[in-house]
């Protein structure tokens, strides 16, 4: 997976699993979310990429509500790194 920005580019390599949702919103974009780190081990990371205006307050929110850990978003808002928490 290609990305423009160089640091996205380094955290695609260290991501544990990378997940595009495209233009997906608010319902949808939390489902699929959730579904994969659900799969996923505490501390492991999960790069996603979202374009729905609304990504980056719909996923901080739910980082938060979840208490998992959002490490990183891009200069552009539509890529995010994500920890597992230890929920």
């Amino acid at each position: 997976m290609l990305f423009c920005a160089k640091g996205l580019t380094m955290l695609s390599s260290s991501a544990d699993q990378v997940l595009d949702l495209g233009e997906q919103g608010c319902g949808q974009l939390l489902m699929s979310l959730m579904m994969a780190m659900r799969q996923m081990a505490p501390g492991q990371t999960l790069l996603v990429t979202a374009y729905d205006p609304a990504a980056a307050i719909d996923i901080t929110a739910w980082c938060r509500m979840t208490k998992n850990i959002l490490r990183h978003t891009d200069a552009s808002g539509h890529q995010f790194l994500l920890e597992k928490g230890s929920n």
